[in-house]
C-alpha cells in the first residue's frame, strides 16, 4: 500500500496516535490496531448500521476491500479526541474521502481509543 502522510510536529501524541490506528485499519493488521485501542473499542462507519467491536475485527476485515493508497492530508487533537482525514483508493480504483473521529478513554496521552467514527464521501465526477 502506498502511504502519503501530512508533515506534523510530531510532538502531539494522540495526533499521532489517530495517524498510527488509520495506518493500522487500512492495512488490516489487527496486531497494529491492539496497541491503540481500548479492549471495549467500538469502530462505527458513519451513515450505515454497522457497529464492529475489537474481537470482530478480523471477521470484518474480510468483507473490506483492500486499500492500495491512503493519504492523510491533515490530522487534529484535543482532550479526549482526534480526527485524521484525506483520501483512499481501493483495489479497483475507487477513491473516498475520509474522516476518522476518535474518542479517547481518558485525556492523558496514552490513553486507548474507546470509539472510532468513520465518514466516508465517494469521490465521483461530475
Amino acid at each position: 500500500m502506498l502511504l502519503e502522510i501530512m508533515n506534523h510536529c510530531g510532538n502531539a501524541p494522540k495526533m499521532e496516535r489517530v495517524i498510527e490506528l488509520t495506518i493500522a485499519l487500512a492495512k488490516k493488521d489487527i496486531n497494529l490496531i491492539y496497541p491503540h485501542v481500548s479492549k471495549d473499542f467500538i469502530w462505527r462507519i458513519v451513515g450505515s448500521d454497522k457497529e464492529t467491536k475489537l474481537y470482530e475485527l478480523v471477521q470484518e476485515f474480510t468483507n473490506i476491500t483492500t486499500i492500495t493508497k491512503l493519504t492523510i492530508e491533515n490530522a487534529l487533537s484535543h482532550g479526549n479526541g482526534a480526527m485524521c482525514e484525506g483520501t483512499v483508493t481501493f483495489e479497483g480504483g475507487n477513491v473516498f474521502y475520509f474522516c476518522n473521529v476518535v474518542k479517547y478513554t481518558s485525556t492523558t496521552k496514552n490513553a486507548s481509543v474507546q470509539e472510532l467514527h468513520t465518514y466516508y464521501i465517494e469521490n465521483k465526477v461530475y
